[in-house]
């Protein structure tokens, strides 16, 4: 695609669902967001793809544990993937009492604190990351982008369509997609963040407790874009 004379090759959206953007500031504005959908980032190498569905295999069965399948899915979105819950799998109810933040934040680091041992297992030499990036400005790769640096599509599936995945799924010219990745069921994840936010509390760098720690959204893309 052509914008302007340049060729846009990459697109991105927010972790984060807000009620209004009317100006950049607005999504700086913690009362403005939503919804905010949960996501593992497993940081890994396409060559050692193997290891990282092993890995999300492990997390998506732990979610699933705690009855969270419809409405789950899996991007592959580079050298590794992103496991997301539907933002709406939290229920109204449950939001009016806890910011999505950090509920998005707390099922993260809790799912990944119970299952830290079984991840270090299948990455003995550490390979492969798991990392929690809920922040005020996260952005992931949108579904069927081109990745930013990659010849590869990025591609959703479903929990049961894992074990079958390879690296043909992703070819640009023979991609493979599930579009049943916006399916959700509302309030299926609210046993599980309710849980993590007891067990871990919120977001700590929240604006509400610590200021001026994030930088402003567009530079953050562009430290993202520029990262090796």
């Amino acid at each position: 695609m052509q914008l302007k004379g340049c060729y846009l090759r990459s697109v991105y959206a927010t972790a984060n669902i807000y009620q209004t953007i009317a100006s950049v500031e607005d999504v700086y504005d913690l009362s403005n967001i939503r919804y905010c959908t949960p996501t593992w980032d497993i940081d890994g190498v396409l060559s050692n793809w193997q290891e990282t569905v092993s890995i999300a295999q492990e997390i998506v069965t732990f979610l699933s544990n705690w009855g969270i399948e419809k409405s789950l899915y899996i991007k592959w979105s580079g050298n590794g993937c992103h496991i997301h819950i539907h933002e709406e799998a939290i229920s109204e109810e449950l939001l009016r009492g806890q910011h999505p933040l950090d509920l998005a934040y707390a099922t993260v680091k809790y799912v990944n604190s119970k299952i830290s041992q079984k991840l270090r297992e299948l990455s003995p030499q550490g390979k492969t990351i798991v990392e929690n990036k809920m922040d005020l400005t996260r952005v992931f790769t949108c579904p069927l982008s081109l990745h930013r640096k990659l010849d590869i599509v990025c591609v959703c599936m479903k929990p049961h369509q894992l074990s079958d995945f390879s690296p043909d799924w992703i070819n640009p010219s023979s991609f493979r997609h599930d579009n049943s990745w916006r399916d959700f069921y509302r309030g299926e994840a609210d046993s599980l963040a309710e849980a993590a936010y007891k067990g871990i509390g919120g977001y700590p760098a929240s604006p509400r407790r610590r200021k001026g720690k994030n930088l402003p959204l567009d530079k953050q893309i562009t430290k993202w874009l520029l990262k090796e």
